[in-house]
């Protein structure tokens, strides 16, 4: 998602003279054209996340707009102070771009994957989390993060090219309707559910959620949508506790909605103490489509 990120920030760019690029001396043979076009508006901080931070935090108090970019753990985990105390609660619009959210740098291992991210900034006031499902959802998302005057995080990871037909970008998208299961998926993972289902072959028995946005702001068409089916499943690559499955069940319970079976797919870590690609480590915590398939005949079997 990286490319699309860079074609619509080059865009901006031409148009807002206030636009800042600062990344954390990464970014290799993704943001040389970028470079050229801001020139000095482009700033490489070097390996000083914290610094970046508080220089982006200095930026927007004089109303610039900064951009700021790095892998996400190096992002949220090394610089959770600053931008708790500096971008958060003066509610400065400073936009966070994390590369390879969740298990995205793979065989890299545990100090370049970022599990806990949502958990950590969603419990701060003001900010926004972005996390596209579709490399089509970029374009609609940096529009939003550029007019939005709060504090916001976009999160990337991989994502293959899009199979289905897509309608008009929205926080909560439906992408299918069916009857007896509903689901709910965070970001990339939406591919792995629909080749899930598409395996099943019960397509008219799924309801089919995208969610891309956090907080999410309407959970009536989840809440209408168990009230028909009374099973639901939430699959997101980050951990347990503070992701959308949390949220949801909260929520859930509040406005006293039954459920009759629940199973929630997350990210448990490192379940055999070992690292691997992407798809390994997805396939670690049940979150590749074999997975999410084996959870959803259960469900829809019940």
């Amino acid at each position: 998602m990286k490319t699309e990120v860079t074609k619509e920030l080059e865009k901006l760019a031409k148009k807002d003279k206030k636009l800042f690029f600062l990344t954390g001396d990464l970014g290799f043979n993704a943001f040389e054209n970028l470079q050229k076009n801001l020139k000095e508006r482009f700033i490489n901080a070097g390996v000083a996340e914290q610094n970046m931070i508080d220089v982006s935090a200095g930026m927007a108090k004089m109303g610039l707009s900064p951009w700021v970019y790095s892998i996400a753990p190096f992002l949220i985990l090394k610089t959770t102070e600053q931008i708790r105390n500096n971008i958060c609660h003066p509610n400065l619009a400073v936009k966070l771009i994390g590369n390879g959210g969740g298990y995205g740098y793979g065989i890299l291992g545990e100090s370049h994957h970022m599990l806990e991210d949502i958990a950590i900034l969603s419990s701060f006031p003001n900010i926004k989390i972005y996390v596209p499902a579709f490399s089509e959802d970029v374009k609609d998302i940096i529009y939003k993060m550029k007019t939005n005057k709060n504090p916001s995080y976009l999160r990337l990871n991989n994502v293959p090219k899009t199979k289905i037909k897509l309608g008009l970008y929205k926080p909560l998208r439906q992408l299918l309707k069916g009857n007896k299961v509903t689901v709910v998926t965070l970001g990339t993972l939406i591919h792995n559910s629909l080749d899930a289902v598409y395996k099943l072959n019960k397509k008219e028995a799924i309801d089919l959620f995208s969610v891309t946005e956090i907080p999410i702001t309407n959970y009536l068409p989840i809440i209408n949508s168990l009230r028909k089916t009374k099973k639901l499943l939430i699959i997101e690559e980050h951990t347990k506790n503070g992701g959308i499955g949390e949220k949801i069940l909260t929520e859930l319970m509040l406005k006293k909605v039954k459920v009759d079976n629940t199973i929630h797919l997350y990210a448990k870590g490192y379940v055999k103490d070992s690292y691997g690609c992407h798809l390994f480590m997805l396939e670690q915590n049940n979150l590749d489509t074999e997975g999410i398939l084996k959870s959803l005949k259960k469900l829809y079997a019940s």
